[in-house]
């Protein structure tokens, strides 16, 4: 954005195929500085939002144990539940940065597996489902979410939304439920000022949808195949956009107005 400088947003992306993707791109379009950590590859994940930047081939990375230099922190999914510390054993870290950000130390935006961190984080149940939900699912805003400062953007929208999980959570306490629907109903939700959760995808398109189909094991939903759920990904894709970009946006503006 001409004229202003951009707000610089770390993200944790827990495995190859889970980035930000389209999300990230809003997010720069929005004014934002997108650094990416990748702890699956060796990177540090900064432990305290002054960090340094470098430049690593064709990606951002951030270069320093500190993260105060950054503005947010964004939590990506992943197929690993949040208490499976032995195959990512960075989330300990990660549940200790999500810990600090329901404190108020920063803002956080925590996506599917970060949702659930973040709740894990804040002592919330976390449950199996017997079976997972995978798909386009109708989600919508919750009087709360119409008077959050970034779910505001999509107030009294119903619209589809992504989910591909198995691990379900429960509203942290003193928590506020943003967005609600399907028989998993914490869809969306914020803890404390600035540390928000989602069970959705805001990121995800059919693409994605169709690459975790063939790498994940999961059982479908009843009903479902592979070929039906990449096909109601791509005929949401309209709303998908105009949802999550709002979403997106937002969140950058919320960042903006911060002191």
């Amino acid at each position: 954005m001409v004229g202003m400088s951009a707000v610089r947003i770390l993200v944790i992306e827990h495995e190859c195929g889970t980035g930000p993707k389209r999300f990230g791109e809003w997010l720069t379009e929005a004014g934002a500085e997108v650094v990416v950590v990748r702890p699956y590859l060796g990177d540090e994940i900064p432990s305290a939002l002054d960090g340094s930047a470098e430049l690593v081939g064709s990606a951002e990375r951030a270069g320093s144990a500190d993260i105060d230099s950054y503005a947010a922190l964004l939590v990506l999914g992943g197929s690993a539940g949040p208490l499976e510390d032995a195959v990512n054993p960075w989330l300990p870290q990660v549940r200790d940065l999500l810990q600090r950000s329901a404190a108020g130390e920063f803002p956080s935006f925590n996506i599917c597996l970060g949702g659930e961190l973040l709740a894990a984080a804040t002592s919330a149940k976390i449950i199996r489902r017997e079976h997972p939900q995978i798909g386009i699912y109708d989600l919508h805003t919750t009087s709360a979410g119409e008077e959050d400062p970034v779910f505001c953007a999509i107030a009294g929208e119903t619209f589809p939304a992504v989910l591909f999980h198995q691990e379900e959570m429960e509203l942290p306490d003193g928590g506020e439920l943003l967005v609600t629907g399907s028989d998993a109903p914490i869809q969306g939700y914020r803890v404390g000022e600035f540390a928000w959760g989602t069970q959705f995808h805001p990121e995800s398109d059919a693409a994605q949808v169709q690459q975790w189909l063939s790498s994940d094991p999961l059982r479908l939903p009843e009903g479902k195949t592979n070929e039906s759920i990449t096909t109601e990904a791509a005929e949401a894709d309209a709303d998908l956009i105009r949802i999550n970009q709002a979403l997106a946006h937002s969140f950058v503006h919320f960042l903006r107005g911060r002191p």
